[in-house]
C-alpha cells in the first residue's frame, strides 16, 4: 500500500546516535509530543536537549499522513508502515544519517502498534517506552468509552477529508472525561485537546498479550495513576509503581523492565501537569539502558 507518513524530525547540535520515534495515540497526531502541559519543556523538548534526535509521526488516518480508505487497510497497516520508518532511520533514509540506536515511545493504541512490531520483528527496536498501554487494561472501561466515539464523518472537523465508515473520532467533550485526571491537567489544555481532535482508523489484528515473553529489549511502562482506561479493580494495578512492576512482569519475562505509576495523571501523560517529570523519568530511563 503506497500511502505517506508525515512527521517532524528533530535534532540536537552534534552528533546524535539515538534517535527516538514517537507514536500518538488514538485520535492524536504528532503534536502531542511537542504541545506540551502548558507550563515547562515538551517531550520532545526533553529529549532533544538530552541529545537525541526524535521523530513525532502521524499515523495513517491522522493528521498530515495519508488517509485510505477502510477497503485499503490491512490488518497490519499501521505497524507495518511504523516498522518502514523504523527501518528508514537505521538505514539513512530520513536525514541521511544512519541511527545506531532506534528508540520508540507510544501512548496508548501507538505503544501497542511499537510492542506488536518488536514481537514480530524483534531486530527493529533497541528500546520500547509504553505509555497508557498495559498487559492488563480495563475491558469494562474500554466497552463504555466505545460510547464516547462516533464515526468521524459526522463531525464537522473532519467534512473536509471525506472519510469513510472505517474512521472515527471522539464525541464532543469525552476527552476531558477519558483521557483527563483533571485535578492534575490546566483546563486550557484540556480545551486546546478538544480542539485539536484528530480522525483515526483502526482494522488492525495485534499479537496475544502472552506473546510479550518474546520481546528481549528494554522495556518501560509508565502509566497515570488515574488512567481511567487502564486502572481499576481486576485491571492494571495504579496502585504504585512497585505494584505494577510486580503485575508486568510476568508478561515481560525475558525483557529488562521497568514500571512506573504517575501521580496525579490520566490517559494522556504528557498533557498532563506531570509531564516534565515523567519526560525527565523517560529520558534518564534511555540513558541507562539504550545510551
Amino acid at each position: 500500500m503506497d500511502q505517506r507518513i508525515a512527521g517532524t524530525l528533530c535534532r540536537p547540535r552534534g552528533e546524535a546516535r539515538t534517535i527516538q520515534i514517537l507514536v500518538p495515540g488514538g485520535t492524536y497526531d504528532r503534536s502531542y509530543w511537542m504541545r506540551g502541559n502548558g507550563k515547562g519543556p515538551t517531550f520532545a523538548d526533553t529529549m532533544v536537549r538530552a541529545g537525541y534526535a526524535v521523530l513525532a509521526i502521524d499515523r495513517l488516518g491522522a493528521g498530515r499522513s495519508s488517509w485510505p480508505s477502510g477497503a485499503r487497510l490491512r490488518p497490519d497497516s499501521h505497524q507495518e508502515s511504523f516498522r518502514q520508518v523504523a527501518l528508514a532511520a537505521r538505514q539513512g533514509k530520513l536525514d541521511g544519517r544512519r541511527y545506531r540506536n532506534v528508540v520508540a515511545v507510544g501512548n496508548s493504541i501507538g505503544s501497542t502498534i511499537i510492542r506488536s512490531v518488536q514481537i514480530r520483528h524483534p531486530d527493529t527496536l533497541d528500546g520500547i517506552i509504553l505509555t497508557g498501554e498495559s498487559s492488563t487494561p480495563n475491558e469494562a472501561a474500554f466497552e463504555q468509552f466505545a460510547q464516547a466515539t462516533y464515526p468521524a464523518g459526522q463531525d464537522p472537523r473532519f467534512t473536509a477529508r471525506r472519510l469513510d465508515d472505517a474512521y472515527y473520532t471522539t464525541r464532543p467533550g469525552a476527552r476531558a472525561e477519558w483521557f483527563y485526571h483533571l485535578p492534575g491537567a490546566q483546563r486550557a489544555v484540556v480545551a486546546r485537546d478538544e480542539a485539536t481532535k484528530e480522525s483515526d482508523t483502526f482494522l488492525e489484528t495485534f499479537p496475544a498479550i502472552s506473546d510479550n515473553r518474546l520481546i528481549r529489549i528494554p522495556v518501560l511502562i509508565m502509566i497515570g495513576q488515574h488512567d481511567r482506561l487502564l486502572c481499576g479493580e481486576g485491571a492494571t494495578d495504579c496502585t504504585s509503581s512497585a505494584a505494577l512492576q510486580a503485575q508486568q512482569k510476568r508478561w515481560y519475562p525475558n525483557a529488562p523492565l521497568d514500571a512506573v505509576v504517575i501521580p496525579a495523571t490520566g490517559h494522556v501523560l504528557t498533557l498532563h501537569r506531570s509531564a516534565p517529570a515523567s519526560s525527565s523519568l523517560a529520558r534518564d530511563w534511555v540513558k541507562r539502558h539504550v545510551g
